[in-house]
């Protein structure tokens, strides 16, 4: 097997796309189209079913992706093992993280571990938690953090801290001079929230459902940011995480309005994948974040 070839068709097959593969791969487009060609000819199949808008693998590319996946997860494993019989001297560590947990515990952590360990390179990803477990899946950070524990059989989850959802408020709203809210004055009330697909409209929507309470949301958005000037303007309530407007409400542009009925707890958890070689560089982080992990919940 050209392993060459392997290695483009793995790229087109991760990327579902030739044009960002080649980039990947600082490849020309029509090079990789060729390799891709090349490689389904030599095997007589066809691995790739391409139209003008998306690019799929065949049932046959699937076979055939699943094989390369593991074969460069082993490749990768062997050069962390490679490398960490060299210790703590060099080395990248790539870390995911979902928006809230990068923005406002992360860097925390990597001010801690970058003091005790300058010489290694850290690259951070932000994202929702369903792509994080996504990104965690296909080997493409080395350790991530989600909001929820993902139960799938090829992770490995350890729960870290925790937050809460509070409601936030504008000083200007009719619940500003309350003290608490209860689930069930939401209903009917205008909302803003975080998108689909993210940890806190998950656990938002799951305990909405449970209690029966019908808010009206009238805003969806990926930023906590712009969630937060939005409600400061006097749009509509929202729910988001304390640590997120802790700043906003020491400075009385927000206010905040913790539930008087319930404690939403929002847990942060660590992933990694189980074929994951546990490397030196790994476990120091590791070890840092648990040290930290007091001061985060003091915050």
């Amino acid at each position: 097997m050209n392993f060459h070839q392997l290695r483009v068709f793995y790229e087109v097959a991760k990327m579902r796309n030739f044009s960002a593969a080649a980039e990947r791969l600082h490849l020309t487009q029509p090079a990789v189209t060729w390799q891709v060609k090349n490689l389904e000819e030599h095997y007589d199949l066809k691995f790739f079913e391409r139209t003008r808008k998306r690019t799929s693998l065949t049932q046959e590319g699937k076979v055939l992706f699943d094989f390369a996946d593991q074969i460069f997860n082993l490749s990768r494993q062997a050069e962390e093992a490679l490398a960490d019989l060299k210790g703590l001297s060099r080395g990248t560590l790539r870390i995911d993280s979902v928006f809230t947990f990068g923005d406002y515990y992360l860097p925390t952590v990597l001010d801690a571990f970058h003091k005790k360990y300058p010489q290694i390179t850290i690259q951070t990803h932000t994202g929702n938690s369903s792509q994080i477990i996504e990104n965690t899946l296909f080997h493409k950070n080395d350790i991530a953090v989600v909001a929820y524990d993902p139960e799938n059989e090829k992770l490995l989850a350890r729960e870290y801290i925790s937050d809460l959802l509070v409601v936030v408020v504008s000083p200007g709203h009719h619940f500003a001079r309350r003290k608490s809210i209860g689930l069930k004055e939401l209903d009917g009330q205008p909302l803003i929230l975080r998108e689909r697909g993210s940890s806190p409209r998950r656990i938002i929507d799951e305990i909405l459902r449970k209690k029966g309470v019908s808010p009206m949301i009238i805003m969806e958005s990926a930023s906590t940011s712009a969630i937060k000037k939005m409600v400061e303007a006097g749009m509509a309530m929202s729910i988001l995480s304390r640590q997120a407007v802790k700043k906003e409400v020491l400075a009385q542009s927000l206010i905040e309005l913790p539930f008087s009925d319930a404690q939403i707890a929002y847990r942060f958890y660590f992933i990694y994948h189980q074929d994951k070689y546990f490397s030196r560089t790994l476990k120091a982080f590791m070890d840092v974040a648990m040290e930290v992990a007091p001061k985060l919940s003091a915050q």
